[in-house]
């Protein structure tokens, strides 16, 4: 993976100031992701579930709405 002088420099600062190294830094934010990642889609399974649908119609535009009030 290659980055641009900038992402190599805004990586490299926020992990100075984060007191980590830029491998850390890169792992953190990479598995902060990857899980906050698993967690939508998990969230959205069990909406679509609930719902007696699948997760590309609930989706669809209009579907997330709320009508519990």
């Amino acid at each position: 993976m290659r980055w641009t002088t900038e992402e190599q420099t805004a990586i490299r600062e926020h992990a100075a100031v984060l007191g980590i190294s830029t491998q850390e830094y890169v792992r953190q934010c990479a598995t902060s992701r990857a899980l906050d990642w698993q967690r939508e889609r998990d969230a959205f399974r069990e909406m679509a579930r609930q719902r007696g649908t699948s997760v590309e119609q609930f989706l669809e535009r209009g579907m997330l709405t709320d009508d519990t009030a």
